[in-house]
């Protein structure tokens, strides 16, 4: 079975459940930051949160890894804080959602050339899904794991709140579109990793 390991655990500038503005920004964000080892020993690492020696702590601390253990890093979207440590992991693969590889690659002009689409899977087993609405090319990753189906969403989920009232970030593109990943993942997800915040079950895993 694919195994995952939640890395960081993500904050975001503003909420909105806290009684806060949109308006304005009260912290840094971080991106909450997934390991995925699939059944064949592979290590996928979505959205690297932290870069330099915060890397290297993290994934010792969490997966008893190292950078080059890495294969693939996949990117859920465009947004800066989603690819903070990407290239501290030169030896993996370097994936982005499909909808999104432009605008990193335009961000990133050094190695455009290293950043390619990535395409229905990522391995055999791990799928990426189109989750507009956060950004209009945003895509996550569904598989099957011993605990079920798991979604990492990155932003087109913020937190479990923001999942249970259907609703897209401040700076979302698509509100309606936003809406309609989200149904989406209720439908197809027993667990869902958010982009900025911890895990959660859906109402589907406990059917």
């Amino acid at each position: 079975m694919n195994r995952w390991t939640i890395l960081t655990l993500g904050c975001f500038s503003r909420n909105r459940y806290w009684g806060e503005e949109d308006t304005r920004s009260y912290r840094r964000a971080l991106c909450t930051s997934t390991m995925i080892t699939t059944e064949a020993g592979k290590h996928i690492l979505v959205d690297p949160a932290v870069s330099g020696a915060d890397l290297v702590q993290v994934l010792d601390e969490r997966c008893g890894m190292e950078p080059a253990d890495v294969d693939y890093v996949f990117v859920t979207h465009h947004h800066g804080d989603h690819y903070v440590g990407l290239t501290d992991l030169p030896q993996a693969v370097w994936l982005v959602a499909p909808g999104d590889v432009e605008q990193v690659r335009l961000q990133l002009p050094k190695y455009s050339k290293r950043i390619f689409p990535a395409m229905d899977q990522i391995v055999p087993g791990v799928k990426v899904i189109a989750l507009p609405g956060h950004t209009m090319g945003l895509s996550g990753l569904l598989f099957e794991s011993e605990d079920g189906m798991v979604a990492v969403a990155g932003d087109s989920v913020m937190t479990r709140d923001f999942f249970k009232d259907r609703r897209g970030y401040y700076n979302s593109i698509d509100m309606e579109a936003s809406t309609c990943s989200i149904d989406f993942l209720m439908e197809q997800a027993d667990i869902v990793v958010p982009g900025h915040g911890n895990y959660f079950l859906t109402h589907r895993a406990q059917k």
